[in-house]
């Protein structure tokens, strides 16, 4: 399109690219259909310049050849054009990375957790300091509480016809087991044996398990030494 006579763009401070073109357009008595027709641009890329979308256009090395071509085929001076073109398109570029970068402080749920080194050094120690704490709980649990014993295949009451028996159990591990306020020897495991000597009658026997902290837990065991039962087996 060559011979053509320029207009002055009357560029008001704040009148937008795309009012000025609209108004071209419409100052000529021409359709956007019209003016795809002679100028070959596509009806879309005429309506996004028209209305400053400029997002709506393909690669700017074709955009540039829109603009002056729109702008000579409405007689307008292609060079000014083109320049408001640029600004306005920075100007937008500028406002959407604005838009993009968010300065209010996000949730928690927007943040997305990044696993690196420092971080699973941190977890290790939260982890290291978790199990020390845990352990130490548990050894003051077990440090204050009374320690567990049992009687193993023995009832809390029977009757033997003989003057010894033997008793066996387990307590605690690390606790100091007593059988009528005597020691008994204790495994590492906490398992325990004594033979008791009996006399005729009811005899008792207190089995008392003692930790290091004091706590003290006990059972007794009631047995009846009978010796006439053994006469009474042989005499049948």
């Amino acid at each position: 399109m060559t011979g053509f006579v320029t207009k002055k763009l009357h560029t008001s401070k704040g009148r937008a690219l795309g009012s000025i073109l609209k108004a071209a357009r419409t100052k000529a008595n021409l359709s956007l259909e019209q003016a795809e027709v002679q100028t070959r641009i596509r009806l879309k890329y005429l309506e996004a310049l028209e209305n400053g979308q400029y997002h709506l256009l393909p690669a700017e090395a074709y955009n540039i050849g829109f603009v002056r071509c729109y702008a000579e085929f409405l007689k307008l001076n292609p060079e000014k054009v083109i320049r408001m073109y640029r600004e306005e398109r920075s100007q937008k570029r500028l406002n959407s990375v604005d838009k993009q970068v968010n300065l209010t402080p996000h949730k928690v749920s927007d943040w997305h957790f990044l696993i690196t080194p420092k971080v699973l050094g941190i977890l290790g120690a939260v982890l290291l300091f978790g199990g020390v704490i845990s352990y130490i709980a548990v050894q003051l649990n077990q440090f204050t509480k009374p320690p567990q014993i049992s009687l193993l295949n023995t009832a809390q009451e029977f009757t033997s016809d003989k003057d010894k028996v033997s008793l066996k159990g387990a307590a605690t591990a690390g606790a100091v087991v007593f059988m009528n306020n005597e020691p008994v020897l204790v495994t590492p495991s906490g398992e325990f044996a004594q033979e008791i000597q009996l006399s005729p009658g009811v005899n008792e026997v207190v089995v008392a398990a003692k930790n290091r902290a004091g706590k003290q837990s006990q059972k007794s065991v009631k047995i009846l030494f009978n010796p006439n039962l053994a006469k009474a087996s042989s005499g049948l």
